[in-house]
This record gives structure tokens, sequence and C-alpha cells, in this order.
């Protein structure tokens, strides 16, 4: 009896034993299935946003995990699947995808975009405005939001120039100016100060009617990589 007893005990000391690692491996059991739940809701999610199904959106994480993602990073879903379309069809449907996408969010931009300029002529009448958001970054920071002319992009020019140590840049803007060009002027040396910008604005000779009519803008150019050798830069607006 006293043999049985003692197996009893040995077996039931091995369970006891044994449940902390059942329990743990239950927990991460289910803290693997959280993780997969929120990466799931995650590209849901994004899948809606850009007017996918989930299976289309699986596609397009495959392809940027090949070669396109490479030579395009950070290509939207619309864009990415369109160029790897595997049909006409498919190509088609991509496109007008992304052309229906591209007008909302111009649409949603320009409408911001007249918000501010109202906001800026109530608050700051007297004040040229200096523009400082952009819906994009980096090599695109050139594509500014405030006061351009989507009816006269094709003839503005993107100006870059620096407050200092650039001896033709005042020279360059002067002439600009004599010749009534469109411009958007970005100052590399700004270090996001605007009144920085407006003391040269008003230097050079910039007519805050003409910034506040949009025909001239004037950016924060910290964003952008050019050589102060290069400056000034001028190049039609692309």
């Amino acid at each position: 009896m006293t043999m049985i007893r003692d197996r009893r005990l040995g077996i039931a000391l091995l369970l006891f034993a044994a449940l902390p690692v059942w329990a743990q491996e239950g927990q991460e059991s289910e803290s693997t299935q959280v993780d997969q739940t929120q990466v799931e809701q995650s590209s849901q999610r994004a899948a809606e946003a850009w007017g996918l199904n989930q299976q289309e959106y699986r596609r397009y994480e495959s392809i940027m995990e090949g070669p396109r993602g490479t030579w395009s990073p950070n290509l939207d879903p619309l864009t990415a699947l369109g160029l790897e379309a595997r049909s006409q069809a498919e190509r088609l449907k991509y496109a007008e995808k992304l052309v229906e996408t591209e007008r909302a969010r111009v649409e949603a931009e320009l409408a911001f975009q007249r918000a501010y300029d109202a906001a800026w002529q109530r608050l700051y009448p007297n004040d040229m405005p200096v523009n400082s958001f952009t819906t994009k970054g980096g090599e695109d920071a050139t594509q500014s939001v405030f006061g351009s002319n989507p009816s006269a992009s094709s003839q503005r020019l993107n100006v870059v120039v620096a407050t200092e140590g650039c001896s033709q840049c005042e020279a360059t803007v002067k002439r600009l100016l004599s010749t009534g060009a469109a411009m958007d002027i970005w100052v590399v040396d700004s270090n996001g100060d605007d009144d920085r910008i407006r003391s040269w604005a008003a230097q050079v000779g910039i007519s805050p009617a003409r910034v506040r009519a949009g025909t001239i803008t004037l950016n924060h150019g910290g964003s952008l990589n050019v050589d102060s050798s290069e400056l000034p830069s001028v190049a039609p607006r692309g």
C-alpha cells in the first residue's frame, strides 16, 4: 500500500510540475492568435482604404516583396497592381481606380488650400504667407499644396535659392520678377524661420500682393537635397 501511495504521489507531483508549462504554452498560443488578428485587421483596413479586397491587397504585398519593391519602393497599391497587371482588363481596372483616388485627393487638397488661404487672409492680412505644409517630402517636396495655380502649372517655375552665400540668387529672382514669371521659391537655408523668408522676399522686391494671389509662393526648402554650388536653381515645374 505504501508503494502505491508513493507512486500516486509521484505522478501527482509530475502533473503539478507540468502545469506551468501547459499554462505558458496556452498563453503563447493565445498571444500568437491576438497578433495574427491584429495583422489581419490592419491589412483589412489598408485594403479598404484603397478600395481593394483582402485578396488584392495580399497580391500587392506579394508584389512589393519581389523586384517591383526594389525598383519602386513605397509604391501605392493601385499603381503596383496596375504595373504588374495580368491582363489588359485588370490594368484598366486599377488605372480607373487610381484616377478616382487621385481626383478625390486633389479635390480635398484644393479645398484645404482654399480654407488655408482664407484663414491666412483673415488672421494675417498684411503678411506674406510662407508655405511650410506639403503632402509630400524629400525629392517631391517641390509639389507645393498652397499657393499653386493648377491652370498655370505648365508655366510655373521652381526656383531654389539661399538667403546667404548665393550672390546670384537675388539677381536671378529679380530678373524673373521683371518678366512676370509665376514661380514657387524654395529657400534652403530658412531653418524653418518664416520671418527670415519674408525679410529676404521684401529685400528682393517680391510683392505681397503676388504672394497672396498665388502667382508666387514662398516655401521652406530645407528638405531639398541641393548642393549650394548649384544655386540658384531654376527649372520648369513638372
